[in-house]
C-alpha cells in the first residue's frame, strides 16, 4: 500500500527531518503549532507510528520525501 501526503503534510515532514521543533516549524511555515501538532497527528495516524523520532526514522528510511 503506497501512502499519499498532503503538500503541507510534505512540507512539515521536510522540516521535521532536519530537526526543527514544531515552534520553528510554525515560525518557518507560518502556521500555528497546534497546525503542526494536527498535521502531524495526521502524519501518524498514516504511518501508525506515535513517536516523532521514529516517524523521522521511517520517513528517511523509507524515502517519502525523495518521491
Amino acid at each position: 500500500m503506497e501512502l499519499h501526503f498532503t503538500d503541507r503534510e510534505i512540507s512539515i515532514l521536510q522540516e521535521l527531518v532536519k530537526g526543527k521543533s514544531y515552534k520553528e516549524i510554525s515560525e518557518t511555515l507560518y502556521i500555528s503549532i497546534s497546525t503542526v501538532k494536527h498535521y502531524m497527528g495526521r502524519i501518524s495516524e498514516k504511518l501508525g507510528i506515535k513517536r516523532k523520532i521514529n516517524i523521522i526514522l521511517h520517513i528517511l528510511e523509507h524515502g517519502y520525501l525523495n518521491k
